[in-house]
């Protein structure tokens, strides 16, 4: 049982160094990667919630072979997770920014502001939010 442990944590320190090469290059294919992960990582916390109602102290009684592949796995898994974190923070950050440079074209193309007076005879500028869609989507 531990061996599968190993080999789901080696499978999702490889898949962070794809998906962390593939957000450095622009290329796509995220979306396939990033449900994988979510996968494997499921299914790690499975096998690891399942070692440890098998036994308690599993962690603690493993030795020998096991224990220094199972350390060099999560270390391998810590090495890939930092420049994945990395590239995903900058991926965001970016989708962010596009977001809002859209968001504030389209504001200026539809003149979304509007004035209105009150019953006091103030005037009241909103700034509606402006409906974005991707392919015909909102």
């Amino acid at each position: 049982m531990v061996s599968e442990l190993i080999d789901l944590v080696k499978s999702l320190s490889a898949l962070m160094r794809e998906e962390t090469q593939l957000l450095q290059s622009r290329f796509g294919g995220i979306q396939e990667i990033a449900g994988a992960k979510a996968r494997l990582v499921a299914c790690l916390d499975t096998k690891s919630a399942e070692l440890g109602r098998h036994d308690a102290d599993w962690l603690e009684k493993l030795e020998g072979p096991q224990k220094d592949e199972l350390v060099e796995a999560l270390r391998e898994l810590k090495e890939a997770s930092v420049p994945n974190a990395e590239a995903l923070s900058r991926q965001i950050d970016l989708s962010v920014e596009m977001l809002a440079a859209v968001t504030a074209e389209a504001k200026r193309l539809t003149g979304t502001r509007h004035a209105v007076y009150g019953a006091a005879g103030g005037l009241s500028r909103m700034d509606l939010p402006t409906p974005i869609s991707h392919n015909s989507h909102y």
